[in-house]
């Protein structure tokens, strides 16, 4: 990966877990846990579409690379979602 794929999985995870502490609502490490695990989304997130078989609807290609926007974007969001649903406090 070049650093125009990294900046542009940068810019993706950083959208999607601004969506996933909206989403959730709180998080107990903040923006930069949100930040690294939509990062780790977005790049595991492509292998396991292609694993199960899914459509990738919107492929961007970027130099050598293609870039599944659709595949990073949801599996970084569901990641940053279940880490702030798991972490968040409990009130009881």
């Amino acid at each position: 990966m070049g650093i125009v794929e990294v900046g542009v999985l940068a810019v993706l995870a950083a959208v999607c877990a601004a969506l996933g502490q909206f989403i959730s609502g709180y998080s107990r490490g903040g923006c930069p846990v949100s930040f690294v695990v939509a990062f780790f989304g977005t790049v595991v997130g492509p292998r396991i579409f292609r694993n199960f078989g899914w459509p990738e609807p919107l492929v961007v290609p970027i130099g050598p690379m293609e870039l599944n926007l659709v595949s990073s974007a949801v599996a970084a969001l569901f990641l940053v979602v279940v880490v702030n649903l798991i972490t968040s406090r409990r009130k009881f």
